[in-house]
């Protein structure tokens, strides 16, 4: 019986060989007719594997693999792993004919293992598995290139269709970006924002992995676009901010004009004229003339004549002075009459302006508002210290943790960065200079009011402690509010240095309950020096030290030698 199967395989063969697959089919079927009824699985095997071999000639890949599958079934049964071995590798070859690469690869690596001695099969299989990424490779590029020609036609959704192919093959994360990045240009043009704006975020996904400046310095350009269209300017100048700085790192000085004009741009249709103006002088300092857009002193002269003319509107202004009275009122309510009225003062202060803030069109005004909402939590909390007999050293660094928590929550809510906010270095010579004038400031401000030490010694540790906890407690988190936040605010709606004589005011109200006229006087000056640095810098770190040092000086030092 084996005999006469093995008479038709042999002639199976035969006629394979000639060229005449279907008739060694015929012969192939035969012989398995007859070897059904033993358990021959080598012979079995042998002739699965020849017929699939056939229908491959026939260019049938189905069949074919339906064949080299129960070739390895049986090679298996009979323990034959060179079998199952080339078996599995003709099952990678017709995968791979079917364009299902990853069962491709998964069929050569199975193959791999069962010929671990066989190095010269194992250098075909190995070479057959390079050829799928190759293959695969050149598939997606197909796809991605027949894609970008229907988007040129205007083909958007048949271009959605190949590119959503491409990015199944594409197996490196650039070209998965692109695919993604251009699907979220489709899906842009087509208005469907959300989804567009996934894709971005897919596509900066893909980018960051091999840090493809470039390519997520588009994706989060488009994402800010997408913002800027719904009128979510905050939110756009984030994804703007972020590309920049990927631009700036690729060294696409292009690109980097292109998306700073657009963030210049949110500012002006917001009012935020300070912030557009800094915003492009900070370009300008940034990249050699060669480098600056064509048209950046037009803008920066046409953003001065509208920040020239801006000014508040009378109800702002009747707003505005109001809350200052008032919180001058409660200070002095606090300091000279009765503490308790003063807190229900300041508590009324603080839900007026999230009241007022909620309730104003004006961008630029509500931001104020809000960033005036820390001024009365000084008060609320400083108030409640005493109550807890904490030495007064230590009431510094717990008053600046709502401090910083108010400053952070306002950076986070209007989407400043730390260059906006003065977090910066500024031109260190000059930094220098400013606070050195602390410990004269410092001198002044004892000979005015005496204070008692805030510490019990005057030794090393003693000091280096207090100075941290002051220049930390007051210089950082005090001017990070007034200046880098409040003034920069006020900028917007008053201009120039008007914002520094309004902040003046609001901080040296805080300062009533030295119950000094002499001393207010001096707060007052001192807050427009710090002002006028800040407006003309754009740094905090000078008034910062300054700031520090000066109340170091003040409660630390002179005390005990003067």
């Amino acid at each position: 019986m084996e005999r006469e199967a093995d008479n038709y395989f042999n002639q199976g063969y035969t006629f394979y060989e000639d060229g005449e697959p279907e008739k060694a089919l015929e012969n192939y079927q035969e012989a398995l007719e007859i070897l059904k009824a033993t358990e021959n699985h080598d012979q079995m095997g042998n002739i699965f594997l020849e017929m699939g071999n056939s229908y491959a000639a026939l260019k049938d890949c189905d069949k074919s693999l339906k064949m080299y599958e129960s070739c390895q079934k049986h090679y298996q049964k009979a323990k034959n792993q060179e079998g199952e071995a080339f078996a599995l590798a003709n099952i990678g070859v017709i995968h791979s004919h079917l364009k299902n690469y990853e069962k491709a690869r998964d069929s050569y690596k199975k193959a791999k293992k069962k010929l671990k001695n066989d190095k010269e099969s194992l250098k075909e299989i190995e070479s057959l598995k390079k050829e799928t990424y190759h293959l695969q490779k050149k598939d997606a590029e197909n796809f991605y290139e027949k894609a970008i020609r229907l988007h040129d036609k205007g083909k958007n959704k048949e271009a959605l269709g190949f590119y959503k192919k491409a990015l199944n093959l594409f197996t490196d994360k650039t070209s998965r970006g692109d695919c993604l990045l251009e699907m979220g240009n489709i899906q842009a043009a087509l208005k469907n924002d959300d989804k567009a704006l996934d894709l971005y975020q897919k596509s900066q996904k893909e980018y960051h992995g091999p840090k493809d400046r470039l390519g997520e310095g588009f994706a989060l350009s488009n994402m800010g676009v997408i913002h800027d269209k719904r009128k979510e300017y905050e939110e756009a100048r984030y994804y703007y901010q972020k590309a920049l700085y990927k631009f700036e790192k690729a060294g696409d000085t292009d690109s980097y004009n292109e998306i700073s004009a657009l963030m210049g741009e949110t500012y002006e249709v917001q009012g935020a004229y300070g912030d557009a103006l800094k915003h492009h002088q900070y370009h300008l300092e940034k990249f050699p003339t060669e480098h600056h857009p064509a048209d950046i002193h037009k803008q920066i002269d046409s953003i001065k004549d509208k920040l020239s003319q801006v000014k508040p509107t009378r109800n702002e202004s009747l707003i505005l002075i109001s809350y200052l009275l008032i919180l001058i009122g409660a200070e002095v309510v606090t300091t000279y009459t009765n503490v308790e009225v003063g807190l229900l003062l300041h508590t009324f202060i603080l839900f007026g302006l999230l009241i007022n803030s909620s309730l104003s069109n004006n961008y630029s005004f509500a931001n104020l508002l809000r960033s005036m909402m820390a001024l009365p939590m000084i008060r609320i909390v400083g108030l409640s210290i005493p109550i807890l007999n904490i030495p007064a050293l230590y009431w510094f660094p717990i008053i600046s943790i709502p401090l910083f928590a108010a400053s952070v929550v306002i950076i986070r809510a209007q989407k400043l960065t730390l260059k906006s906010v003065g977090l910066v270095w500024g031109k260190l010579p000059l930094q220098i200079m400013v606070a050195l004038t602390g410990v004269v400031l410092g001198l002044i401000e004892y000979l005015i009011l005496r204070p008692d030490p805030l510490i019990p010694v005057f030794n090393p540790y003693y000091l280096l402690l207090g100075a941290s906890f002051i220049i930390i407690s007051t210089g950082l988190a005090e001017e990070l509010l007034f200046r880098g936040i409040i003034q920069k605010n006020v900028e917007n709606i008053m201009g120039g240095l008007m914002s520094a004589f309004y902040v003046s005011l609001l901080f040296t109200s805080l300062h009533i309950g030295w119950e000094s006229l002499l001393d207010l006087i001096f707060v007052f000056s001192v807050s427009m020096f710090y002002g006028f640095v800040f407006y003309k810098t754009r740094s905090i770190f000078g008034i910062t030290l300054s700031h520090g040092l000066s109340n170091s000086f003040l409660f630390l030092v002179f005390p005990f030698l003067l």
